[in-house]
């Protein structure tokens, strides 16, 4: 259990180095259920399927298959994901950084989990997954219920059956059931938790010498043949990414208005659906935790009406209270139960209610005030419900436009005959990176049409059809192609001769710099032997440079540490150490002189801070183990064929053989 403690305290402070990439630490907190996270986030980004393999399985697990189309879609969602966040990050990159295999084994655990809490005979019912299909905003028209007809749209969208995404939300369900009750309430010990609250009052002395790469590097200019071997064997250092040219239009979802009308009757029609939100009601300020046990719930209720705040109780049991605002009794018996709502209204101003069960465990909601709503007219509310209307119409006509786009790109058309056709300009866009950049035109900003355009764009095939993104929700929208892709490669030797003589020249004195380095190292076992060897080495080198710190100020400075003071904190003291500088300029020669031990017993509130952390490290620590264990359970097979084609297709190694 020493293991993952460490790493999770490790990623709680500024030493992340449990974590071997940035990718493999966000992919442990990807939501098993990403497609219901990409509808909730409006996220529209067309829905390519995987060619040739789609009836293959990645893997099955107890004989229900994970499908390649399904895999790969999957992956594809999360790289769009990351791409928003690090722009230049490719396919390659995200699947050596072990992200593919990553996502791969989060889905056979989501799997693995719904087959054994099957076995045990839990479930999930269809009327559950209607309920959390509803609660989904994007989902919702402008009344605020469900609406068939965006749900549907949203699946076309996306490029997804019904089927698969009630299959996701049921298998989130059964392991939310299993997951909850073996991770709710973990908590470390205040022994246990001192040590680590210490580590981050630690502070640490020590010295930094530089050997420079320069003071070794050839006076003489490479020969031809050295220059064009040297290149040769670093070319990935000069290439360049790789660039796309965009053919595009767009157009305003304000072009349809006029084709909106809206009737007195229409206008009457929404106000009688819809009598009960204008009719006098009584609405409530609610504060809530749902808890897995009505023990641990009556527990809770019992500390917040004796004087606790809820904030205090839901923090000892290691929850944090959610804010529910004001709900009427319909509005709370649609999110939680009728026996929530009664209990609620039933409830004192100030008090927490009598704890009830819903569909996701107990509730237990404290009334904050409570206010009674006026009835409304319709004279009153016409305006409001003339523009929902009139927005809901709208958003129809665009809709039912999009997708006839949609059919008549699958049918072949191309994106000037569709420009044509509807009185849309094209444009050209110039030569841009993924990350929107433009290497012929420093100038360039990607503005607009260009963020929607540019995640999709790079992850297309060559010969892919028009595509159709959102640029603002129901606002606006761009039809593009990509018109030319240069692929990524180092550009010719002569048009970068100089930078690749400089970096020869300090790749050859990075071996001599080395060899001074590790000498000066292995006889500094004080600071005054290392000032010694620094000063009396047979070339001039930098002064030494003192430092002092501590772990509180490097995790202020968030990932903007220079590596070599990094390093004094995974030293021993009085050790010496060599670190590579960057972009081979020499060595760093780091001594650790002294370690200040932190002592947090007299920080209390530190104290409970990583005791609170140290606690969802456990309940993180128990679910982990808990899907390895489900996965033992559970019959698992693996078809790396069938992964390595998708690997290769998403990556684009297909194309390169």
């Amino acid at each position: 259990m020493a293991a993952p403690l460490i790493a999770g305290f490790l990623m709680i402070s500024f030493f992340r180095s449990f974590f071997q990439s940035k990718i493999g630490l966000a992919i442990s907190f990807i939501f098993l259920g990403l497609i219901a996270v990409a509808f909730a986030a409006s996220d529209v980004t067309g829905g390519a399927t995987f060619g040739g393999v789609s009836s293959e399985s990645v893997a099955e697990i107890d004989g229900d298959g994970i499908g390649t189309a399904e895999f790969s879609s999957t992956v594809t969602n999360a790289f769009n994901q990351f791409r928003q966040e690090n722009p230049e990050l490719d396919m390659v990159a995200f699947d050596q950084q072990g992200g593919i295999d990553s996502l791969l084994e989060q889905m056979i655990g989501s799997y693995a989990a719904s087959a054994f809490g099957e076995s045990i005979g839990l479930g999930a019912s269809k009327r559950l997954v209607d309920s959390e299909i509803a609660g989904i905003q994007a989902f919702k028209g402008a009344d605020g219920r469900f609406d068939e007809t965006l749900f549907r749209n949203a699946l076309a969208q996306q490029g997804l059956t019904e089927a698969r995404v009630r299959g996701d939300i049921e298998r989130g369900l059964l392991s939310d059931q299993l997951m909850v009750p073996a991770t709710f309430g973990s908590k470390m010990s205040t022994q246990m938790a001192l040590p680590y609250a210490g580590l981050v009052l630690e502070g640490r002395e020590g010295k930094i010498a530089f050997v420079p790469s320069a003071a070794f590097a050839p006076k003489a200019a490479p020969s031809d043949a050295q220059l064009q071997a040297y290149f040769t064997r670093n070319g990935t250092r000069y290439r360049v990414p790789e660039r796309r040219v965009l053919r595009y239009a767009t157009f305003m979802a304000d072009r349809f208005r006029d084709q909106v009308q809206i009737s007195d009757a229409e206008i009457a029609a929404l106000y009688k659906q819809r009598s009960a939100e204008f009719a006098a009601t009584e609405k409530r300020d609610l504060e809530q935790l749902i808890v897995p046990t009505e023990a641990a719930a009556r527990a809770i209720a019992a500390k917040v009406n004796g004087g606790a705040s809820m904030a205090a109780a839901a923090r000892e049991a290691g929850l944090e209270p959610v804010d529910l605002g004001l709900q009427s009794k319909a509005e709370l018996t649609r999110a939680a139960s009728p026996a929530v709502a009664n209990a609620v209204f039933a409830g004192a101003v100030g008090k927490v209610a009598t704890p009830a069960r819903s569909a996701l465990g107990w509730h237990v909601i404290r009334i904050t005030s409570v206010s009674a709503i006026a009835g409304r007219s319709l004279a009153q509310v016409r305006a409001t419900l003339e523009n929902e209307l009139a927005q809901e119409k709208l958003r129809q006509t665009v809709a039912d436009f999009t997708a006839s786009l949609e059919d008549r790109i699958a049918d072949g058309a191309s994106l000037a005959d569709i420009a044509k056709d509807e009185g849309l300009t094209l444009e050209v866009s110039p030569e841009l990176l993924a990350n929107g950049q433009s290497p012929n035109r420093p100038d360039f900003v990607p503005i607009g049409a260009y963020q929607a355009m540019l995640p999709l764009a790079f992850s297309v095939e060559e010969d892919a059809g028009p595509q159709l993104v959102e640029v603002q929700q129901a606002t606006e929208f761009a039809l593009f192609e990509v018109q030319d892709i240069k692929r990524s490669a180092p550009p010719p030797l002569a048009s970068i001769r100089d930078q690749v003589a400089r970096d020869w020249a300090l790749a050859q004195g990075l071996t001599g710099a080395k060899s001074l380095a590790d000498s000066i190292a292995k006889s500094s076992r004080t600071s005054a032997d290392l000032a010694k060897a620094v000063s009396s080495a047979k070339v001039p080198l930098p002064g030494i440079e003192d430092i002092a710190t501590n772990r509180q100020t490097i995790m202020q400075q968030q990932g903007r540490v220079p590596p070599p003071v990094a390093l004094l904190f995974s030293m021993a003291e009085g050790t010496t150490k060599v670190l590579e500088g960057p972009n081979r300029s020499g060595w760093f020669v780091v001594h650790l002189s002294k370690i200040n031990r932190g002592d947090a017993s007299s920080v209390p509130e530190l104290l409970q801070v990583t005791r609170v952390q140290l606690g969802q490290v456990l309940a993180n620590e128990y679910g982990q183990q808990l899907i390895a264990a489900m996965k033992a359970e559970t019959n698992v097979k693996r078809n790396p064929a069938a992964i390595k084609r998708v690997k290769d297709q998403l990556t684009g190694r297909t194309r390169e053989n």
